[in-house]
């Protein structure tokens, strides 16, 4: 049985009337080929902030508000983790990472990241970092809402990947450095930079190939001064970022960081226009 006699069947069956009626499609005016991509451009940077939900720290109570013993090892000392109001869950088995909403108040509140402590993580198929409270990560940087008053006055600030980079830094006196959460920025992470009105440095995990900072670094050029910080020493280990360094480690790389100057832009167009000339092969 067709599709048509097994709806007109039903119909009958119930005693419902049946129309069907033909419906010609209209003809299709011609379209810019290139409409659809430029529809997803506009939609991935689309941010509608006034729908946002926002938290109180009343979310953070069932939550255990103590620092991970390993963390402090690493030098995230315990009156940063009571700062940024890192805690823990052993239900979960995670560090739980509140992330304040950078034009909120000091308790307003985006939603919670959740570390895993198991180091087995990558074998049992464990994610690394999980949304316990999921949240539009790709609207807000983390640790500005802590720091906004210090980068201001330092006059520059420095973005990493992870939330770990802002709490190490945080608990070496250093109160200039927020988190985009991976090593790609956002549009919207874009407009808060700029409007921050500050010198802008980048500084990626190793392994972020110089070409991908560059291309962070251009969507600053003429508007802000722009600088990366880049291991050309090979001070560090492997996916290692440069807050996770010493002190001593970091103080001089940040000293000798790169500016994102004519000669820069010039390097990264050139191989921008030879991946172009590879994908045209």
């Amino acid at each position: 049985m067709s599709f048509y006699e097994a709806n007109k069947y039903i119909h009958d069956l119930f005693g419902f009337e049946h129309k069907f009626e033909h419906k010609k499609k209209d003809v299709k005016e011609f379209k810019d080929p290139l409409e659809i991509f430029k529809k997803v451009k506009k939609k991935k940077y689309s941010c509608d902030v006034s729908n946002l939900e926002i938290y109180t720290d009343e979310m953070l109570k069932e939550y255990v508000p103590y620092p991970y013993i390993d963390w402090i090892r690493e030098g995230i000392m315990p009156w940063t983790c009571d700062k940024f109001k890192i805690g823990y869950s052993n239900q979960k088995k995670r560090i739980i990472i509140p992330e304040r909403y950078w034009c909120g108040s000091e308790n307003d509140y985006l939603g919670i990241m959740g570390r895993t402590v198991i180091k087995e993580f990558e074998m049992l198929d464990i994610p690394k970092y999980l949304a316990i409270k999921p949240y539009p990560r790709s609207i807000n940087l983390y640790g500005l809402q802590e720091n906004y008053q210090y980068i201001q006055e330092e006059n520059y600030v420095v973005i990493a990947e992870s939330q770990k980079s802002v709490l190490k830094r945080h608990s070496r006196n250093d109160k200039t450095v927020v988190a985009i959460g991976c090593h790609d920025i956002s549009e919207e992470q874009v407009k808060i930079l700029i409007g921050l009105n500050v010198e802008i440095i980048i500084a990626m995990d190793v392994g972020v190939d110089i070409n991908h900072i560059r291309s962070m670094c251009e969507r600053f050029y003429g508007i802000r001064k722009i600088s990366y910080i880049y291991d050309k020493y090979n001070l560090l280990k492997d996916k290692e970022a440069p807050m996770d360094a010493t002190n001593k480690i970091y103080n001089y790389l940040f000293k000798y960081r790169i500016t994102y100057n004519e000669k820069e832009r010039k390097e990264y167009l050139k191989w921008l226009e030879k991946q172009e000339k590879n994908l045209k092969r």
